[in-house]
């Protein structure tokens, strides 16, 4: 007889106890211990794929299964959860609970997800929860085989991230990074989450990007909210048709830089007041420079050749398009590349501009 083979998804909601990170199990309606006959201890789960190769003629993306547990199942707002990521799977070989006994071969896949702090206790009591560490799951009796395959999996991908990140912290702080669980639970869901959610709910021909989620996003990262770009390195991002598209506010950092010919880039102050200091390129002098601010509602267009750095002047939000042919988005020798960064040019600049590029460098 035939091996079965099932995938399964194990979603890891994050709560703090005492100082300590803990994960929230409940009893399984179906699945006994067979020692005592009482519900095993399970992680929040639902099997994805049955079989292979046949089950994956039809993909289903994971935001669906989540979203079939939290939202349909333990009755969870949509705006209360977010998929963070996504860790490598755990195996598991052991009888079928519920399929006579037959030897089944287990895919695990654990899926960290952000819970609304505020729902945590509402949460657990509903599916009589209770709030494990790894160590106590891992000593815990009731525990179900899976469940402990994901603790085991967590232990040692938290040794191996700590290495990882003692020795180059900086890879820890980049997008789609991979997160260490074991230090902390966050207040909020991350940029990357929500902007990922958002694609989810937007992935037919017109996507619609409302307010509240713009807000939600921006106010979770301290980075541009790309959309489009000429190199998409995001799973959120598409491709630019002959021009990217961005979100930008306070929090980002700008810098003087002098566009390559033919590039267009449209600046939108959506919130907040903006200044933009522009010179044209082959002008000479701190006299060719102009300056302007720019109020709620305004728009300004910076042509090729321009020199040109903007800045907030307090909190704001706004927009700017690029647009013409070749790299738009490569930074580099001028003529080759969209941006050109002026940081070493010869040019003359305004003791304002220098001063501002020296505040927004940390200088």
């Amino acid at each position: 007889m035939s091996k079965r083979r099932l995938h399964t998804v194990h979603i890891l909601i994050r709560n703090l106890q005492r100082g300590k990170v803990c994960f929230l199990v409940y009893p399984h309606e179906t699945w006994m211990h067979p020692a005592n006959q009482r519900p095993y201890l399970s992680l929040p789960c639902k099997t994805t794929v049955k079989g292979e190769p046949a089950a994956f003629l039809h993909g289903t993306s994971v935001e669906q299964f989540v979203d079939d547990l939290l939202l349909d199942r333990f009755h969870l707002p949509e705006h209360e959860y977010a998929i963070e990521q996504e860790l490598e799977p755990a195996m598991v070989e052991m009888p079928s609970p519920t399929h006579d006994g037959a030897l089944t071969h287990y895919t695990i896949y654990p899926v960290d997800v952000w819970v609304n702090p505020a729902q945590h206790e509402p949460l657990r009591e509903r599916v009589h929860g209770q709030w494990l560490t790894c160590e106590q799951a891992l000593e815990h009796p009731q525990v179900s085989p899976t469940a402990r395959a994901v603790f085991e999996l967590l232990v040692r991908r938290e040794a191996a991230l700590s290495e990882r990140y003692q020795a180059h912290p900086e890879d820890e702080h980049r997008p789609e990074a991979a997160q260490r669980l074991l230090t902390g639970v966050p207040e909020r869901p991350s940029m990357d989450a929500l902007a990922k959610k958002w694609l989810s709910r937007n992935k037919s021909g017109v996507r619609h990007l409302t307010k509240g989620d713009l807000d939600e996003i921006l106010d979770a990262g301290n980075r541009a909210f790309n959309l489009r770009v000429a190199d998409p390195y995001l799973r959120y991002q598409l491709q630019g048709v002959g021009f990217t598209w961005s979100f930008f506010t306070h929090k980002d950092r700008q810098d003087t830089h002098v566009h390559g010919a033919p590039v267009v880039e449209i600046y939108g102050v959506l919130e907040g007041r903006m200044e933009i200091w522009w010179k044209p390129y082959y002008d000479r002098g701190t006299s060719a420079w102009s300056h302007r601010v720019l109020e709620p509602g305004d728009w300004a267009e910076v042509d090729s050749l321009q020199c040109h750095i903007v800045h907030w002047l307090g909190p704001g939000r706004g927009m700017v398009v690029k647009a013409g042919p070749g790299a738009l988005t490569g930074v580099g020798r001028l003529g080759e590349k969209g941006k050109t960064p002026c940081a070493d040019c010869p040019c003359m600049k305004p003791p304002e501009v220098i001063e501002l590029e020296r505040r927004l460098s940390g200088g």
